[in-house]
């Protein structure tokens, strides 16, 4: 690394509250300014993105889970392109799903600090597309990998509800089973690239990366780099149906039901009744239908191994 840049760590402050190991740091001292930010509130990683981007850092490098990750995107796609040209998002997956790096391509995880200092050594940079999400009220939010609205959304309302102190584990059974138990399929109106689609839907996923919810491999044919959106609809399935399914998405392999359809698009518009289409993004809870999801290719560069 002969050029001399900043690169920013973002860290989720309740997951690293002891930071990164200096031993681990100093070989990067040597070539890089480095700053390691702690997060301390839901738009911490997204606010500390944005500065980083716009103070010309060389690297930004989201510590934590998906959602870490969804608001450092954020805060990088929030600076005028000019701004984010040279900037590159890298991850260190230290959450308890770690879907976008397996979408990545890279395993379950990256091979640590170490392994990441020699991608970046490597130069291994990669424009990745990126999802434009036009919510109900008109804003927009950047999905990297998955936004699906449905029982995956219900999963994800029910988590976030759990008290705290709950093992990460046990709060997404939890919330799984019990989403299970109550969620039904809904009503809804899709227009993917012009073509109307209506009926009702358990789950609808509009993907950029092939997993989600902790290694599910809801679009196996999905790719972050192919400027289109895999489209995967899950129509009226019951509990029992989609817990018969999910031997087969652990394993990402197509669905062999009648019920799950995989369509391939640019953009996709979502209307339903908004309490009861709630909509998640990488994890995340986002608002709720109407919505739409636009793929924009190459939108940011990221850090990735070569894929052969």
């Amino acid at each position: 690394m002969a050029t001399s840049s900043r690169i920013v760590f973002i860290l989720h402050g309740r997951h690293r509250p002891q930071g990164l190991p200096e031993h681990l740091l100093a070989p990067l001292r040597a070539d890089f300014d480095v700053d390691i930010l702690m997060t301390s509130s839901a738009d911490s990683a997204t606010r500390y993105a944005r500065e980083a981007a716009l103070s010309g850092a060389r690297w930004v490098v989201a510590v934590g889970g998906d959602g870490t990750v969804h608001e450092v995107v954020n805060g990088l796609m929030s600076v005028p392109e000019a701004a984010r040209r040279d900037v590159a998002l890298a991850v260190l997956p230290t959450g308890t799903g770690n879907d976008f790096v397996r979408s990545l391509g890279s395993g379950d995880s990256l091979p640590g600090l170490p392994g990441l200092i020699g991608l970046m050594a490597a130069g291994q940079v990669h424009a990745l597309d990126l999802i434009r999400v036009t919510l109900a009220d008109g804003s927009v939010r950047w999905c990297n990998n998955i936004g699906s609205i449905g029982i995956t959304s219900d999963i994800v309302r029910r988590v976030k509800a759990m008290p705290a102190r709950l093992p990460a584990s046990l709060a997404f059974y939890s919330a799984v089973s019990t989403a299970l138990l109550r969620w039904q399929p809904q009503p809804m109106r899709l227009t993917l690239d012009g073509e109307l689609i209506e009926g009702r839907f358990t789950c609808v996923s509009a993907a950029n990366g092939r997993f989600f919810g902790s290694g599910l491999g809801i679009a196996p044919e999905a790719q972050l780099d192919d400027g289109l959106m895999e489209v995967v609809l899950i129509a009226n399935a019951g509990s029992l149906d989609f817990i018969r399914l999910l031997p087969q998405l652990r394993q990402a392999q197509r669905l062999t039901d009648p019920r799950v359809r995989y369509l391939r698009g640019r953009v996709l518009q979502v209307e339903g009744e908004p309490a009861r289409c709630p909509l998640e993004l990488d994890g995340e809870l986002a608002g709720h239908a109407p919505v739409r999801f636009e793929l924009v290719p190459g939108a940011l560069r990221c850090l990735r191994r070569q894929q052969g």
